[in-house]
This record gives C-alpha cells, sequence and structure tokens, in this order.
C-alpha cells in the first residue's frame, strides 16, 4: 500500500503541475478551453488527494508496520479513534492532512465560481493550484514530508502515540485548527486574483468576507480547545504559556479579527482599501509562518514536531510568496486610495481604527517574542508576554465596549450622556462589586506583574468587562423596541430572537463580544492565582491483588483548602484493547492519589490525580524500553474558582536518594506469577517502605468563566456562519 500511496502524491504533483501550466496559458492567451482545463484538473486533485489520505488512514487501522509513519505515531493496542487520529499526529501525516483540506476547499470555491470564467476567477485557480503543487512538491521531494515510506524490514512493533495527546480534545483540537489555518487560503487567493489584475470594485470583499469569519471562526475554536486540553492534560495548573505553537495559531487570528473589523469601514466608508488588502497578505502567510514554526523544530515547545529538513524550502516560500504579493500591493497603491477621511477619532471609524492598531501591534510583538530565542540568544517568558499583553487586552475590551455605542462620523462628546452614560455607570459599579469581592473572599495575589498591579489590571478588566456588557444589553433592548414598535404582536423574547435572525451580522457580532469579554474577565482571575507544591510521607500497606498501595495521614493547607491524604495506588491500566490479556506492551502503570478536601472546615470534595506511565515499546524487537509519564490533574470547579491539584515526583523518605523507579518495580511485581510466592514477595519487598510524594496545587479564579466565554463563542461563531434567518445574496 505504500507504493500505491506514493504514488497518489506524485500523481497529485503532475496534476498540479498540469493544471498550473494550463490556467496559465489560459490567462496568457485567454483561451478558455485552456482555462476550463486547468479548473476541472485542479478538482480532479481533490479525488486524488482522498484517496492518498484514505490509503493512510487504512494503514493506521490495519497498524501496517511497513509504514515508517504508522510505526512511528501508532500501535496495535491504541484504541481505535486514537490509532484514526494519529494522521495529525506526525509532520507528514499532518501535511497530507493540510493537503486534503486545501484541495476541499479548492473544489468548494471553484464549484462556487463555477460559472465566472472571465474576470479574476483564472488568477484565483492559478493561486490555488501554486499553493497546493508546493505542499505536493514537499511530499514527493523531502522524506520528511512523506507519509508513505516504507519501513525496511517491517517493524515488530508500533511506538504508539504520544501519550499527551491521547486526551479528547485532540481528537478534534487539530483538525478544527487545521480548517481555520488552511482555509485563509481561500480568502488570500480571491483577494490575490483582485490585486493582481486591477479589478478592486468592492464586490471582491463581499465573497472574501464569508470565507474569512468561517476561517477565523475555526482558528478561534481551535485556540479555545487546545487552551482547555493544555489546562486538563499538561498538570501545570494553566491553560496558556505563550508557547511558540500557541502564538503561531494566535497570530493570523489576531489579524482576521482586524480585517474582519476594518472590512466594515472599507464598506460602510470606502475607507483602509489598501490596509485591509495588507490584513488578509499578512493573516495567509502568517498561517504559513505557524505551519512553519510548528514543523521545522526551529523554535521548540510542547505542541511542535521535531527538527524536519522542511524547514528551509518552507521558510523560503514564505518569504518569496509575501515579497511577490506585497510588491503587487504596493503597485496598486494609487487603485486602492481611501474615498473619504476620518472625521473624529472618537467615531466608530476612529475605535475600528484604534482596534486595528492593538491587534497588528500585539501581532508583531508577538511575533518578536516567538523569535527571541533566534534574534536575542533568549527565549521571552510569559512575564514578558503579560507585561504588554495585559494592558493591551484591557483597552481592547474598552474598544470592544465603546465601539457599538459609538455613531458613524460623530465624535463620543455628541452621544455621551444618550448611550455611554448608563453603561459607563453600571461599568463603574461592577468594579466596586468586584473589589468588594475581592477584599472578602480573595487572599494575597502573588501575579507575576506585582500584587498592586495585578490586582489593579484585574479590577480594570471586569468592570471594562462589566461596562461591555451592559452595553451590549443597551443595544439589545434598543433594538428589541424598535421591532416591537414595527411588530406590536411579538413578545419580547421572540422579537428579540428574529431581531437576532434578521441581522446576525450586527446581533451576532455583539454575541461573540460577549464571548470575548466573559474570556477576559475569565483571564482576571489569574491576578489572584495562588500555588504552593506540599510533601506528604506515605507508608507501605500490606500487598493487594494488582495494586501496591501506600497510605498517609498527613494534611496540608493552601488559603482556605485543607488537604489530607488517604491512599497512593500503584496500579495496572490497560491502553486499549485488553482481551488478549495484560503484557508489557498495553500496560499503563499508574500512580493514583486520593485526598479528602475540605473548604473553610466543610467537606468539600474527594480529589484523585495521576501520574500516568505508558511504555516505550522498541519498534525493532518489541521488547520494553522505558516509560514516559503524563499528569492526569484533578480539577474541582465552582464559579468562583478551581481547586487544581497534580501528583508530582515521588521521592525516597530521607529525601537523599535517587528517586524510586516504581514504574518498573510494579511491572517486575505484575508480572510475576501467583504460581511463584517467593518470587513476588521478594519483588514486593523491593518498594521502599516509606516514601514522599510532591502534590502541587492551586487556586484558579474564575476559570469557569472562560470555559463559558468559550461555549458562547462557539455557538455564536456558529449561528453567524449558519445559513438561517438573514437573506444573502
Amino acid at each position: 500500500m505504500n507504493d500505491f500511496g506514493a504514488l497518489c502524491i506524485i500523481t497529485s504533483f503532475a496534476i498540479l503541475l498540469f493544471s498550473i501550466a494550463q490556467t496559465s496559458y489560459g490567462i496568457w492567451k485567454q483561451d478558455k478551453k485552456a482555462i476550463e482545463l486547468g479548473r476541472y484538473t485542479l478538482m480532479a486533485n481533490t479525488a486524488v488527494i482522498l484517496l492518498a489520505f484514505t490509503v493512510l488512514l487504512v494503514q493506521l487501522f490495519r497498524t501496517d508496520l511497513s509504514n515508517y509513519y504508522v510505526v512511528m505515531h501508532s500501535n496495535e493496542h491504541l484504541p481505535l479513534f486514537y490509532r484514526l487520529t494519529g494522521i495529525w499526529s506526525g509532520s507528514s501525516g499532518s501535511l497530507l492532512f493540510w493537503n486534503l483540506l486545501l484541495s476541499l476547499f479548492t473544489f468548494i470555491v471553484l464549484w462556487q465560481t463555477r460559472e465566472l470564467v472571465q474576470d479574476r476567477i483564472p488568477i484565483m485557480n492559478l493561486t490555488l493550484a501554486v499553493i497546493a503543487a508546493f505542499f505536493s512538491y514537499l511530499a514527493v521531494f523531502y522524506p520528511d514530508a512523506q507519509p508513505f515510506r516504507e519501513f525496511q524490514p517491517a517493524a515488530v512493533a508500533g511506538r504508539g502515540l504520544n501519550p499527551l495527546l491521547q486526551h479528547w480534545a485532540m481528537v478534534i483540537h487539530p483538525p478544527i485548527l487545521y480548517v481555520g489555518y488552511v482555509s485563509f487560503a481561500i480568502p488570500f487567493a480571491i483577494a490575490a486574483s483582485a490585486l493582481i489584475t486591477g479589478h478592486l470594485s468592492e464586490n471582491w470583499f463581499r465573497f472574501v468576507r464569508r470565507w474569512t469569519i468561517f476561517s477565523w471562526f475555526f482558528l478561534g475554536t481551535g485556540i479555545l480547545l487546545g487552551s482547555k486540553w493544555a489546562y486538563e492534560e499538561l498538570g501545570w495548573g494553566g491553560y496558556w504559556a505563550w508557547d511558540p505553537v500557541e502564538n503561531a495559531s494566535l497570530m493570523p487570528w489576531l489579524l482576521s479579527t482586524a480585517f474582519l473589523h476594518s472590512m466594515i469601514i472599507q464598506e460602510r466608508r470606502g475607507m483602509l482599501k489598501f490596509w485591509n488588502m495588507l490584513l488578509i497578505i499578512l493573516a495567509f502567510h502568517f498561517c504559513l509562518l505557524g505551519t512553519w514554526i510548528t514543523r521545522s523544530g526551529v523554535l521548540e515547545g510542547p505542541h511542535s514536531f521535531s527538527k524536519s529538513t522542511i524547514g528551509t524550502p518552507f521558510i523560503i516560500y514564505i518569504g518569496v510568496s509575501f515579497v511577490f504579493f506585497l510588491g503587487f500591493l504596493i503597485y496598486r497603491r494609487n487603485a486602492l486610495k481611501p474615498e473619504r477621511n476620518l472625521e473624529a477619532m472618537t467615531s466608530k471609524e476612529g475605535s475600528f481604527l484604534f482596534n486595528n492598531f492593538l491587534l497588528v501591534i500585539a501581532t508583531l510583538a508577538i511575533l518578536l517574542g516567538v523569535f527571541s530565542p533566534l534574534l536575542y540568544g533568549r527565549e521571552f517568558k510569559a512575564p514578558w508576554f503579560n507585561s504588554w499583553g495585559v494592558p493591551s487586552g484591557i483597552l481592547l475590551i474598552l474598544l470592544m465596549g465603546s465601539a457599538p455605542l459609538l455613531a458613524w462620523r460623530k465624535g463620543a462628546d455628541k452621544i455621551f450622556f444618550s448611550t455611554l452614560f448608563k453603561p459607563l455607570l453600571v461599568g463603574i459599579a461592577g468594579a466596586g462589586a468586584y473589589i468588594l469581592f475581592y477584599s472578602q473572599n480573595f487572599t494575597i495575589s502573588d501575579y507575576s506583574l506585582g500584587d498592586v498591579l495585578g490586582e489593579v489590571y484585574s479590577v480594570i478588566a471586569v468592570g471594562l468587562g462589566i461596562f461591555t456588557i451592559a452595553g451590549i444589553a443597551q443595544e439589545y433592548h434598543r433594538g428589541i423596541t424598535a421591532r416591537k414598535a414595527s411588530y406590536p404582536g411579538e413578545n419580547y423574547f421572540f422579537a428579540g430572537f428574529r431581531m437576532l435572525l434578521k441581522n446576525k451580522r450586527r446581533y451576532g457580532g455583539y454575541l461573540v463580544h460577549l464571548a470575548m469579554v466573559i474570556l477576559f474577565i475569565g483571564f482576571a482571575g489569574n491576578a489572584f492565582k495562588q500555588n504552593t507544591s506540599i510533601k506528604f510521607f506515605y507508608f507501605l500497606n500490606a500487598p493487594e491483588k494488582n495494586e501496591i498501595v501506600y497510605s498517609s495521614q498527613d494534611t496540608g493547607v493552601l488559603g482556605n483548602y485543607q488537604i489530607s491524604a488517604n491512599t497512593l495506588k500503584i496500579k495496572p491500566l490497560v491502553n486499549g484493547d485488553a482481551k488478549n490479556g495484560l503484557n508489557i506492551q498495553n500496560v499503563i502503570v499508574s500512580h493514583e492519589a486520593t485526598f479528602q478536601v475540605k473548604r473553610h472546615l466543610k467537606e468539600f470534595s474527594t480529589m484523585v490525580t495521576e501520574r500516568r506511565f505508558y511504555p516505550q515499546i522498541s519498534h525493532l524487537s518489541g521488547d520494553f524500553e522505558t516509560h514516559i509519564p503524563t499528569s492526569e490533574p484533578s480539577i474541582t470547579s465552582t464559579p468562583k474558582e478551581d481547586l487544581y491539584i497534580q501528583l508530582g515526583a515521588i521521592e525516597h523518605s530521607d529525601l537523599s536518594d535517587e528517586n524510586p523507579d516504581l514504574p518498573l518495580l510494579f511491572m517486575n511485581y505484575l508480572f510475576t506469577s501467583e504460581n511463584q510466592p517467593v518470587r513476588k514477595l521478594e519483588n514486593f519487598n523491593r518498594f521502599p517502605r516509606q516514601i514522599v510524594a510532591n502534590l502541587e496545587v492551586w487556586v484558579n479564579p474564575l476559570v469557569k468563566f472562560i470555559w463559558a466565554g468559550s461555549i458562547l463563542f462557539f455557538l455564536s461563531g456558529l449561528l453567524i456562519l449558519l445559513p438561517i434567518g438573514e437573506s444573502r445574496s
């Protein structure tokens, strides 16, 4: 099957070259037949790439150990859905998935424009064909991008999926993120075709807007899912680390957010034409840059792949493409002059401009931080990002709250009392209530920017967030009141629902703003985050069947929480199918610690946290090599805060010797037959009689707001995308 899959990749590359040649010839000679042939072959490429993708899926399903990619990213003991999702766990498989998505989106947009063979469409087709050809070129000529490399001779066992990726969010997070990344090629190709042909009439961006919202929505959803995965799986008590790959996805999302806002100004006021074209070019190339960061191995992080030979051709392609289209943009600058000038800085246009300025400056600052190891020889850590990111976020909340309330062309002073005054009062009252709540309920902050500054930022963010929520509620109330005046028979809530469906662009946008504000309120709680490390002494109990049990009566305290240790069990978990019994390839060793938690001296929760040790099997011999540890935190969540605990390293009780290899001791004990009681007892006696377990504890305020905001972002974005309610031409 490897040969057939490789043949599909080569065939795809040949088809794309043929499509490029035919489309180029058709554009040059104004030959409609050549253009149509180029379009048909580009559409046919979708079937070829889909076939190649299916071949790799089948190989993963069957655990075909003649395929290098399957050997490195799967094994027969994995659950089926983890075996199949292994297709995007490695560089070459994820690039094939990228190619498939690009082909599918290209097919859709070619079908949408099937009646338009003139004007800009052939250039759009050519642009998409060149992008697809580059990815096929990598898969043909660079081994690191080839998903059908032969493993000779066939391996004895697969190495399996990275344990960190064996989480529900990682089943859907990568494909959703890839959909966001890849689909940016469509609005870019449409904009590029308008730029190259010089046909810059206003209708080009109406088509771009729909595709950009699609890309922006999926990219944002993917980012939020990644935060959920990091919070539940990595065991460090946080959801965002400013990791290079996290930043790589955030940058194009920020740029596309800026584009979606400034495009409104172009549509309403004929301004920012040059700027909008630059933003869409930047957004697409930042998507490519994010792909390069993830796959080149130049910048390391928990999300990135190992070093790869595709890094050099990838960055060259990004650079050449960006310079080419930037040159065309400069060449067309006279055709992109604004029709009007800004009349008031505090008008709606002015707030949108400031919004764009903040988002682009934030993107450039993130870019500087991402490349700091290469530029300055040291990595800029989270405190550096937070030092400017927190005040920038506060300004964005202010803009989200004020921009919908401002008028076109008029300054804020003209409408202050009619639109801004009441929400501002509510925001001030909300900030005051938050201060009162903090003084009564929160403990002293250990925020990295300093206690006072962190608290001030938090109060301002919450106050502005409540101001924004009040402004959105005011706008909804005004809209519903106006609708009820036209349709007196509708009740208040039905009128609001109909108003939302009929004008999703405006009122759906307000819902997205509401989601972002709720997210920012959740982020503000980080100012009062608490963290400590507690050591618990455990004593070995009598052996139990297939389990080693330690017990403790130690207690630790963090803030209002009293945490009492109970048992620490070392036990086997089965990874995947256990129909053939337990063996070294499918047994995960679990260190499972149970704690009884009280809050304000009242029973609060029983929490169970784990450290799991996954077996790493040699693909050459099938023998056990080592264990790969992962964290399984326990989280008890309330609207006020999360109590987050994670079992850490286990040491000898004298704290001086090398840490005991409990997983290996347990494997020896587990796989000693009950028919050898003397040897079984000897293996049991090798366990230390006393151990010390480290427990990391965090109190994370307002995290529930982050997940509530994430859900609202998804639902409101989906509402805007779905073709219901609002009529479209």
